[in-house]
């Protein structure tokens, strides 16, 4: 199971992973058939060619089913970009530890915990270092004199975008009337254009590449939680990190949750770093009045940009695909030669 650029270097895909990306507890109950058929797939392909190893890479609740399969059939495992396991059901760690033979984290916190438990853990760093680093190679040009720069990040999914575009999009305009700043939205790859709602008559610009340089580039930003948070901090970013999803899922994740935030950057820091805004929170009047209090803020903006800073470092330096890949290679070796 693999995406373009895994099929692209050779690999013999059984399942493609766009057709099962999910998020809350309604999208997970429509699309239980061709997760059912996804998992029922994989196992009969590992059965068949017998691998030397399995890593499954995030994916949390599917692989730990698909996990069970390949166990039973004797097929080393190796977990990168484990679950958060110190996020949430902390139970479950003491489970992969069992099953795994080794387990490659993208935090350096994450291996510690799994050390703990007596596992085969190796910290590798976040390959979003390296992706960062790419392209901010790439600059996009900011004439000096030019009006501040908003950027709008609502999401990858269709769902997020149309939780989020509304109210990120309003208060970008307000923002923007009282302000006079420059706005730009970040439209995800295979996101339609359509969703983006009256980007044209409210004066914001969508881009499709180049995110990395406009991120660092720009004054204050709107981001989805998510990885794109990360990417934020590792470019200096400011930003007011937005989430909203069903109630249900809402629900749900808070009796489950054990951190007091839900973004990346605030969990990697251990301190809030950035606001959020959850929710009922996510609203054009809230959203305004946290760009408008930071905006005008030179002070905040400074507190924030060093917080980002030491988020970036604890991301790890450069390097951390190949380092994973090392870690790989080694349980590989050590499995076709009986260790």
């Amino acid at each position: 199971m693999g995406g373009p650029r895994l099929r692209a270097e050779g690999l013999s895909a059984i399942v493609s992973p766009e057709d099962l990306s999910v998020v809350g507890i309604s999208e997970v109950l429509e699309k239980l058939p061709a997760l059912t058929r996804a998992l029922r797939a994989l196992v009969a392909g590992a059965r068949r060619e017998r691998p030397d190893a399995a890593i499954l890479i995030d994916f949390p609740d599917f692989h730990g089913l698909l996990a069970r399969r390949l166990r039973r059939l004797g097929i080393p495992l190796i977990y990168y970009v484990s679950p958060q396991v110190w996020a949430w059901r902390r139970g479950r760690a003491r489970t992969i530890v069992r099953r795994a033979r080794r387990i490659i984290t993208l935090f350096p916190f994450e291996a510690e915990i799994y050390r703990r438990l007596g596992a085969d853990a190796v910290w590798a760093g976040h390959p979003l270092v390296d992706d960062v680093r790419e392209g901010l190679q790439r600059p996009f040009p900011r004439p000096p004199g030019s009006r501040r720069r908003l950027l709008l990040l609502p999401g990858s999914r269709t769902a997020e975008l149309r939780r989020h575009w509304p109210p990120m999009s309003e208060a970008a305009v307000r923002l923007a009337r009282g302000l006079d700043l420059e706005l730009i939205a970040i439209r995800a790859a295979g996101l339609p254009e359509d969703l983006f709602t009256g980007s044209a008559e409210k004066g914001i610009t969508l881009a499709v590449s180049g995110m990395h340089a406009l991120l660092a580039t720009a004054d204050l930003a709107f981001v989805a939680s998510g990885t794109a948070t990360l990417e934020a901090a590792l470019c200096g970013t400011p930003m007011v990190v937005v989430y909203r999803t069903s109630r249900a899922s809402f629900a749900v994740g808070r009796l489950l949750v054990r951190v007091p935030w839900i973004s990346l950057v605030n969990i990697v820091a251990g301190e809030q770093v950035v606001p959020e805004l959850l929710q009922q929170d996510v609203n054009a009047d809230r959203l305004e009045r946290e760009g408008a209090a930071l905006l005008g803020s030179p002070e905040r903006l400074r507190r924030m940009r060093d917080g980002l800073a030491l988020v970036s470092a604890r991301l790890g330096p450069p390097g951390g695909s190949e380092r994973a890949a090392d870690a790989v290679i080694e349980v590989l070796d050590s499995a076709r030669s009986g260790a």
